[in-house]
């Protein structure tokens, strides 16, 4: 024999328990929206000392990219300051080891 289907729901039990389930997601949410405001805090509190950080490498890397690309525009086909100094340490390496050869 077939078994008598479980009594139906009210409609105000069904309204109640989601009520509770979309209340407690809010809670989480808004835990989760506390500790992003928190950590944006920290952030924005600590941007000063990293900017003032970040400063002298900004200087070196500006030094290093004119080392690269030299005073000649992009296109131009004459050599950068790099290239220049390292066809200077190349000849020296060469001149060093002909002597050592000889």
């Amino acid at each position: 024999m077939a078994q008598p289907a479980a009594p139906p729901v009210p409609a105000a039990d069904l309204i109640q328990r989601l009520e509770h389930q979309v209340l407690h997601e809010y809670s989480i949410t808004a835990r989760n929206l506390d500790a992003i405001a928190q950590v944006v805090q920290r952030l924005a509190a600590a941007q000063p000392q990293i900017l003032s950080e970040l400063r002298p490498l900004e200087r070196k890397l500006g030094l290093i990219l004119t080392l690269f690309k030299g005073a000649s525009p992009p296109l131009s086909l004459s050599p950068s300051v790099w290239s220049l100094l390292r066809q200077r340490e190349d000849q020296q390496l060469y001149e060093e080891q002909q002597q050592q050869l000889q």
